[in-house]
């Protein structure tokens, strides 16, 4: 229980006021309290010194008496305070624990894993999905589509944690996941596929942030870290079993089964989520449906997706479908301007009814955790979009294969997220971790940049593996540390930002290293293969480069594609690098024996 905000404002203010413990005479006593002035200074000296230190002034009109079922402000206050969660220790007997927590763990997991699955098992079925179709124009929507509706409901579905109830928002977002991947699978065109992947990534909006708030109501603090540690390690997972899986189905059985498999996972994730979770009880729970639905501003969650959507048009036309000084690029570009800037000024206007309160984001563990996530996830989308076609073009391995190569970057983010995860939960403090994970990432991100054509297993295996003990290092520390700076109010709004500001530099990163691969690209190649013309390489794919390419000239061009794609490894290492520094910006908290602040901040 939670206190209100103008109560700890009172409580924070006014030094005349009693302790909880003191306050325990006065509830025995209410006959004293309604007693007039002269009654209570005729008390015997003795006690004056007593009484004074411990009873705040009577009330000045006596013959007002709240009613039988009503506090007195001191009793309200008294209450407030003796519950007061900033310092009191997490009661266990509200979460939960042994199997129930596990099942539960398990479900959340499962969701996660299909979420990411479902933004990496595509790749290798664009291919076929392009031939059956026969839109190949198309290719761009069938990944912005999902990544659209997905990093732009982030935020208002942080919001609809807050005011409604969990369990049933986050089921409703599953079975939307599980329709939009049905349209896909069902999808008998180009269009519908499109329409299919915007609908499961507005499901998947909510699920990984609802499943990080799920575990706030089911997990102490204290033990917390270890569990985001396992939901953020489905990630890596999905990252490199999904070309592989999505190779396997496209070649072996049919690319509609990429999207098939989701629904026995999202099935069993239901099922966990509904017998196992139990809701909290919630401020608001008691508020009619409109009254909630007027706590959510619809309107700048609409402005903020419309800037959304206008800056990843603008990073995905431009330099590629468009130049750069093309009139439909710099008009989305500064169409993202504009709306961007009337969202701000709507946050700064409906304060706590905002889609991303400022109060909230500001908070300086929060404004870090948003900004840290970004810069590493920049890096890390990076590292698994290009991996890929360093295999596939310069080791000339398949999608299956590029994807087992990639394993070594799989196990050490796994076994690094859920080993910093538990060290959290033994030692308290995470700050520390986030240095070593972005500087760590940052070596490694260095070490990848200096792969050649010719560099062996030992190379390429070891240096995924220090960028990957860095990535899983500090990817999941963000929701540890905006869960012990918020109250349980705030804490879906904190969640749904960090996965928001995540889910955003995934999309820039993508569209970034792009522009520096291509634009290298077109230099590197004629450089060392003179004559050949570069855009007959860019147009080939990685797996097809050595059917276009005449084996006399194939090493000159296979060492300007190899320079393209280090050179897109450039931007791993500045924004690891970056989010070393941002990280030293962290406040410094213990989890253990400690409750989620009820002021909502520090």
């Amino acid at each position: 229980m939670q206190a209100t905000d103008s109560t700890q404002e009172t409580v924070g203010t006014d030094a005349t006021l009693p302790h909880a413990e003191d306050t325990r005479t006065f509830r025995d006593n209410d006959s004293k309290l309604e007693q007039p002035k002269e009654s209570l200074e005729s008390k015997s000296a003795p006690n004056e010194t007593q009484d004074q230190a411990h009873t705040p002034s009577p009330p000045t009109n006596t013959d007002t008496k709240p009613p039988p079922n009503e506090k007195t402000p001191t009793e309200a206050i008294a209450t407030s305070d003796d519950k007061d969660e900033s310092t009191a220790p997490d009661d266990d007997s509200k979460y939960l624990s042994g199997f129930k927590l596990a099942i539960l763990s398990v479900g959340l997991c499962l969701t996660t894993f299909v979420i990411a699955l479902d933004n990496t098992i595509i790749a290798t079925a664009i291919p076929k999905i392009t031939t059956v179709f026969n839109s190949l124009e198309d290719v761009g929507w069938y990944g912005s589509s999902y990544l659209l509706t997905t990093t732009s409901l982030q935020p208002s579905f942080g919001k609809i944690y807050t005011y409604f109830d969990v369990k049933y928002t986050y089921l409703f977002a599953l079975v939307i996941f599980e329709v939009g991947s049905i349209i896909c699978a069902a999808a008998t065109s180009s269009p519908m596929f499109i329409v299919g992947r915007a609908v499961a990534g507005a499901g998947a909006a909510a699920l990984y942030s609802g499943g990080m708030t799920i575990i706030g109501f089911s997990v102490p603090l204290r033990k917390r870290a270890i569990y985001i540690a396992a939901l953020s390690s489905m990630f890596g997972i999905a990252s490199v079993v999904g070309p592989i899986l999505g190779g396997a189905l496209t070649d072996r059985a049919s690319w509609r089964w990429c999207f098939w498999i989701n629904l026995p996972f999202g099935a069993v994730s239901l099922a966990v989520v509904f017998f196992f979770f139990t809701n909290p009880k919630r401020t608001y729970s008691h508020l009619p449906v409109k009254e909630r639905l007027k706590k959510i501003d619809i309107v700048g969650a609409v402005f903020l997706i419309c800037a959304i959507v206008c800056l990843l048009l603008c990073l995905q036309w431009g330099g590629f479908s468009y130049a750069w000084s093309n009139s439909k690029v710099w008009g989305t570009l500064l169409g993202f301007g504009l709306l961007i800037s009337v969202f701000i000024g709507i946050q700064l206007r409906q304060e706590d009814r905002a889609t991303i309160p400022v109060r909230v984001f500001t908070q300086r563990t929060v404004l870090v955790s948003c900004l840290y996530s970004t810069l590493l996830s920049m890096a890390l989308y990076t590292h698994i979009f290009y991996l890929p076609f360093y295999f596939q073009a310069i080791k000339g391995t398949t999608a299956e294969e590029s994807g087992i190569r990639t394993i070594a970057y799989l196990v050490s983010i796994t076994c690094s997220s859920i080993v910093i995860g538990g060290l959290i939960t033994v030692v308290g403090w995470y700050a520390p971790f986030m240095w070593f994970g972005s500087a760590i990432f940052a070596i490694g991100a260095g070490m990848l940049y200096t792969l050649k054509v010719s560099s062996p297993p030992g190379q390429w295996i070891g240096y995924q593996i220090l960028a990957g003990i860095g990535a899983g290092a500090g990817v999941q520390i963000p929701f540890v540390a905006v869960q012990v700076v918020t109250n349980e109010k705030d804490m879906p709004t904190a969640n749904a930002c960090v996965m928001f500001f995540n889910s955003l530099g995934g999309a820039l990163s993508i569209s970034i290293a792009q522009n520096i691969f291509v634009n290298t690209l077109g230099k590197e190649v004629p450089k060392y293969a003179p004559g050949f013309d570069a855009r007959i390489v860019a147009n080939a794919g990685a797996t097809n480069l050595r059917g276009v390419v005449p084996p006399e000239i194939l090493p000159g061009v296979l060492h300007g594609y190899n320079n393209a794609i280090v050179t897109a490894f450039i931007l791993a290492i500045a924004t690891s690098s970056i989010a070393f520094f941002v990280s030293l910006g962290m406040e410094q908290k213990n989890v253990k024996g400690k409750k989620i602040m009820a002021g909502g901040g520090a």
